[in-house]
């Protein structure tokens, strides 16, 4: 609720007056009954559960309505919005407790302070009955944060959060059966340009005929244009909440396209597919049905709808069902939009419970009931995976799309108090740091609730993982089409939570077919949807029906085993890398096999280590090791099948394979104090050792693991797994400097938590910078560039001071929005004179477009301010006042031609000043910060966009670019200083003098979130300077004047939060100050226990095995490995090194020989080759003899007992 100040604005004030205010302001409207004179709650149904129908069919018994004439093709693009409540906070305590007990927590907390008022906000669902470990807290304060500071230090209190709304907006469009119809990933191809707009940034004033007559008539046309479907997709903050009459408008209009017959309406309702989930929002994950890899997806495509597929019968569901498994016994539980009660194809709904401030039950929408129909309908056309299975429905999404995070949380609490076991979550969003949310998802899992997730309909960018799928103890499930492909719209890893300082982990966990997937319909009748979130409930069926075929093995299923099952019974695509399919496709059958046989173990995940398997470990595979080089980071993730808890005994234990070089590896660990819930991870750091700085070969070992966890009920003896890590990688001997680049990681900021732009303003439909600039997510296509160019690429994810600069030709500084301590500034500039060269690649900043597209909230009159720019321009002025170099805060976008090449500046930046010795290239782009901010568009001549600079020695400035600076000439052929230049540059360049430093506006050429021209060749020129020296003819004859000094430069926004997010910063005393500067990260290399490992049988590449019951042992057993300890001292180990361990990953046996009876038995084996010979020779030499009589019987009888032939 909001404050009684906050509801009078909002009863005072209308649309149309906060339009007149600031019609330049985005006003992001929601409806919601909060802000309604009485809001209603509603409680819980009471339980329906088989006495609807009086009994329960089995899946061959299950009769329904006939089926759906024409099964409709949906595209559902589902979108949430998540904005934070002003002065309403979640107060989470460190246990449950009765609703008295909390208020008086929260009274003796605030009793002290000078807050105006506080309420605890009235719980009017089924969780108000019992207790519970958090309040929604609305506080009045007169100091800023008093009473928040307050609560925090209270002894009761774990933390203290805001509490935000989240809106999902589900847009409903037809899907032609056009097949070239497409969503692409480029922001030409999200235009919203239909929508009334004053400007191209996206800041809108829309009313509601606008917008049901806009989006009308872009649906029209999508159905008309063969070339690409577009998807309209401006909501920021949520427009289509904006009331009734706009969802009518919506509805209508996405209904009215390609509609004919009396069923046009009712299908309709059915038309749709739940969008990704889009950044600055928690989103619904279903996707329509436009994605595909293959070359002949048009003519399958078409196959695909005219014959449609019963997931169950494809995944072999009627395997199980035909052994009497078909879900009974499970609690299955769907938090959508909900679900009616008198639907024909559900049978077993066993309760309907309400979270939201509406007056009904039922599903409005048809999400809730597609979802819950994948799962458990037992309807005959669309059958669900275990329609005996007990749904238990959680509505927590209201009709216009609106839930908060305190429903979230109390639905969950209620969901562990009535034990559910199986628990599908069709959402996603970016936010990994919305600490309620997941703080209570690891509660849940904790509690042995199976929870199974959609990963993001963000595909096919790479880092784009939606959240809590990308959780190490939740089921994350990635989409393929029925061609074994990944689907385009999947997202995918690496998981971003662990950067910059680390690497992050894999997911998806596992894929399904999530591409036109049938299901139920609000009506009773089939539908077909794509997303991710139809994959997630395919798996959640899939789960439910698993769990029910092994409910005679008691508590060995949990949330870890359930996982492990799914993952070491998965088909691996080929062809397809990790961080697309996780584990592989899901195998039900097989899963169950898995399951029925199962021991309670740990498993790791991916459970070898191969930097030489392509295409399954890119990007590990792109690029060998060799030594000097940054640590390789493999982030493991450990799954704990034991128990709840757990912890790693001592530490893990590297064995390098002696006569397969694993001595050159140097290996060291991070990991998980305790597993817990269910899982932790182990960071293997792998570098090679200065003995191989020349050497070229394949190195090879393991690293051994025990993970112990507490005994279970009436167990005595705590549960010990041990687990092993094959490894294998590639070394070379260290390439020379000018072939090593180096990528700053260290200085990127994104979303979350704060609100950091995206660098090209003109995607308006996704303003937040999410993506983590790493070379291995949004610039994937750069760094596999460089490699293909010959590059050696690596990651720095520390400050400057924290490099060798020695051993790198450039340093590659691409879109930052960090500060700079000043230690980096100074150690860079030495580092330059010394020879290394920088590259960088800026972005827009300008303080009038910051505040241009800021966010406000009518509901909550809350305002979202960027943190900074595309790029932090003061700090990088700061980083290049050495040089003479600075950069404007002028914004600028449009096409132009260097050289022979096209080219798009989008919304880049510019250069402020140049040294005059260096070369600038300048170009005609348009001035769009103009254009936003006066609705005005300009051309500008010659904008200084590039800089190429030589840098001289400390106090040296060479006569020619004097000269240079003085004639102030144009562009041309290079003159004869120039030339003279170059040569003097080439002759620094070879006798190790300073390096070079080049300065580019615009990143977004090398940014896959929004490429639309790449510039990969200007950076091979550019790179080909910094290394060689050498200044392309592309530049020199292109070479406009210089920039002169000036000292109107950029400044830092008043009042920016970058304190709050920064590694570099703080606030202290109402100054912003530097913070200490972080100790440089120092790895211990493990002690190896060395190996005498044959390479003969040796395959690592078994993927992941579980130990299992006795009675199929063998049938996982892998062939016989020769194993000797070595002594790693030049000493006898006298045993203590490990043989291999029966209960490792592999699930594999060994054979051990002792070392001490290798020379007796070589020995022995010559001594009976010698005698060979010699019987041999003689037998050879010695005259025949005549057979004695009693030979020649015998041989008689032989014969006369064989057959002759």
């Amino acid at each position: 609720m909001l404050s009684g100040v906050t509801r009078a604005q909002l009863d005072t004030a209308s649309d149309n007056d906060i339009d007149r205010e600031n019609p330049k302001l985005f006003i992001g409207r929601r409806f919601s009954s909060l802000t309604e004179e009485n809001p209603v709650y509603n409680n819980m149904e009471d339980n329906e559960g088989e006495g609807t129908t009086g009994g329960t069919l089995s899946p061959n018994q299950v009769t329904t309505n006939p089926p759906c004439t024409e099964t409709q093709h949906n595209h559902v693009k589902i979108q949430y919005s998540s904005s934070i409540v002003e002065n309403e906070y979640i107060v989470a305590f460190n246990g449950y407790y009765r609703q008295e007990a909390r208020e008086r927590f929260i009274q003796a907390a605030l009793n002290e302070t000078t807050v105006v008022r506080w309420e605890v906000m009235p719980r009017n669902n089924p969780a108000s009955d019992y207790p519970s470990d958090f309040d929604v807290v609305q506080i009045q304060e007169l100091h800023k944060n008093e009473g928040l500071d307050a609560l925090k230090d209270h002894p009761a209190v774990k933390r203290v959060t805001a509490q935000r709304m989240v809106i999902r907006h589900l847009h409903f469009i037809n899907s032609t059966d056009d097949d070239d119809h497409h969503l692409s990933s480029s922001p030409a191809n999200t235009s919203t340009d239909s929508l009334t707009t004053d400007d191209d940034l996206g800041v809108f004033n829309i009313s509601e005929a606008d917008l049901s007559l806009d989006i009308d008539n872009e649906l029209t046309e999508n159905n008309m244009e063969d070339s690409e479907e577009v998807i309209v997709d401006v909501d920021y903050e949520g427009y289509l909440s904006e009331g009734d009459d706009v969802k009518e408008d919506m509805e209508s209009a996405e209904t009215g396209v390609g509609c004919v017959g009396e069923e046009c309406g009712k299908e309709g309702e059915e038309k749709g597919t739940w969008p990704a989930s889009r950044k600055f929002r928690r989103s619904s994950l279903t996707l329509g049905t436009a994605f595909w890899q293959t070359t002949g997806r048009h003519s399958s495509r078409r196959l695909l709808r005219t014959i449609p597929r019963q997931i169950t019968s494809t995944l072999q569901a009627d395997v199980l069902w035909s052994m009497g498994i078909t879900g009974a016994g499970v609690r299955v539980a769907v938090f959508d939009t909900g679900l009616s009660k008198s639907h024909p194809h559900f049978k077993r709904i066993k309760e309907r419970t309400n979270w939201t401030n509406e007056k009904t039950l039922d599903d409005g929408l048809g999400h809730g009931t597609f979802v819950a129909g994948v799962i458990a309908s037992s309807g005959k056309t669309c059958l669900g995976f275990a329609p005996d299975a007990e749904l238990h429905i959680y509505r927590v999404f209201t009709n216009n799309q609106v839930s908060y995070t305190s429903w979230f949380l109390d639905a969950f609490n209620y969901a562990i108090l009535k034990k559910v076991d199986v628990l599908n979550l069709s959402i996603g969003g970016p936010d990994f740091m919305d600490h309620p949310f997941v703080d209570k998802v690891w509660e849940l899992t904790a509690n042995r609730v199976i929870m199974v997730s959609a990963i993001g309909n963000d595909g096919p960018l790479y880092g784009t993982l939606n959240n809590p799928a990308d959780q190490m103890d939740v089921i994350g499930v990635g989409g393929i089409n029925f061609e074994d492909q990944i689907a385009r719209f999947s997202s995918r890893g690496m998981t971003t939570w662990e950067l910059p300082q680390g690497y992050g982990r894999v997911k998806p966990d596992i894929v399904t077919y999530g591409s036109l997937v049938q299901g139920s319909s609000m009506e009773g009748k089939c539908r077909q949807l794509s997303g991710t979130s139809v994959a997630s409930p395919v798996v959640a069926g899939a789960v439910t029906l698993l769990a029910s075929g092994v409910l005679h093995r008691g508590g060995i299923i949990n949330p870890a085993s359930m996982k492990q099952a799914l993952m070491a019974s998965a088909r691996r695509l080929p062809g397809v890398n990790m961080f697309e399919q996780g584990h592989g496709k899901l195998d039900l059958v097989k899963a169950y096999q898995v399951l029925s046989k199962y021991k309670p173990q740990a498993s790791l995940s991916p459970s070898y280590i191969d930097l030489t398997e392509c295409q399954y470990m890119w990007p590990y595979c792109t690029q060998p090791l060799y030594h000097g080089a940054m640590p390789t980071i493999v982030n493991v993730t450990i799954l704990n099948g034991m128990g709840v808890s757990g912890r790693i005994i001592e530490k893990p234990v590297w064995h390098p394979y002696t006569p397969q070089f694993g001595q050159h590896l140097e290996i060291s660990f991070t990991y998980s104090e305790v597993l817990w819930p269910w899982s932790g991870h182990l960071a293997v750091w792998i570098s090679v050792a200065e003995s191989a700085k020349d050497w070229e070969g394949f190195a090879r070992g393991h690293i051994s693991i025990t993970i112990e966890s507490p005994p279970e009920e009436g167990e005595t003896q705590p549960r010990i797994s041990h687990v092993k890590l094959p490894v294998k990688a590639k070394t070379i001997p260290t390439p020379p400097r000018h072939k090593r680049v180096l990528w700053d990681q260290f200085h990127n900021l994104r979303y979350p938590p704060g609100y950091f732009p995206r660098d090209n303003l003109r995607t308006t439909n996704d303003p937040l910078d999410w993506n983590a600039d790493h070379i291995h997510t949004n610039f994937r296509d750069m760094y596999q560039h460089l490699r293909n160019s010959g590059y050696y690429v690596e990651v720095l994810g520390s400050p400057f001071t924290c490099f060798d600069a020695s051993k790198y030709g450039t340093l590659m500084i691409v879109d930052p929005e960090e500060e700079y301590f000043p230690e980096e500034v100074t150690k860079l500039r030495r580092d330059v004179e010394k020879g290394l060269s920088i590259i960088l690649f800026a972005d827009w900043y300008n303080v009038s477009v910051m505040k241009k597209v800021k966010f406000y909230d009518e509901n909550t009159k809350q305002l979202w301010m960027p943190v900074t720019g595309g790029s932090n321009i003061p700090a990088l002025n700061y980083l290049l006042a050495s040089w003479g170099v600075a950069l404007s805060d002028g914004v600028y976008e449009g096409d132009f031609t260097l050289g022979e090449r096209d080219m798009y500046y989008a919304t880049g930046t510019s250069l402020a000043q140049f040294p005059h010795h260096g070369t600038v290239i300048r170009k005609t782009l348009n001035d769009h910060a103009k254009e936003m901010l006066e609705a005005e568009t300009e051309s500008v001549q010659d904008v200084p966009i590039l800089g190429l600079l030589q840098t001289q020695m400390a106090g040296s400035v060479s006569e020619e670019g004097g000269d240079r600076g003085g004639g102030g000439g144009g562009g041309g052929a290079a003159t004869g200083g120039q030339q003279q230049q170059q040569q003097q540059q080439k002759q620094h360049h070879q006798q190790g003098g300073p390096g070079r430093v080049v300065v580019y506006g615009d990143s977004n050429c090398l940014d896959n979130s929004h490429l639309q021209k790449d510039c990969f060749w200007l950076l091979d020129a550019l790179l080909e300077f910094t290394t060689t020296a050498h200044l392309a003819n592309v530049f020199s004859t292109n070479a406009g004047p210089p920039v002169p000094p000036t000292t109107d430069l950029p400044t830092k926004m008043e009042n920016s939060n970058l304190h709050k997010h920064s590694k570099v910063v703080e606030h202290t005393l109402g100054m912003e100050q530097m913070r200490p500067l972080p100790e440089c990260p120092v790895l211990v290399p493990a002690i190896p226990q060395p190996l005498n490992v044959s390479t003969k049988n040796l395959n690592i590449h078994v993927g992941l095995k579980l130990l299992s019951q006795p009675e199929i042992v063998a049938a996982v057993k892998v062939a016989p490995v020769d194993i000797q300890p070595l002594p790693h001292d030049g000493h006898s180990n006298h045993g203590d090194v490990p043989v291999h361990s029966p209960s490792s990953g592999l699930g594999g046996s060994s054979v051990g020989y002792s070392g001490e009876r290798t020379p007796a038995f070589a020995v022995l084996c010559m001594a009976v080759g010698v005698l060979l010979v010699c019987y041999w020779y003689r037998s050879r030499h010695r005259p025949k003899r005549r057979r004695n009589k009693i030979r020649r019987a015998f041989m008689a009888a032989i014969n006369g007992r064989l057959p002759t032939v």
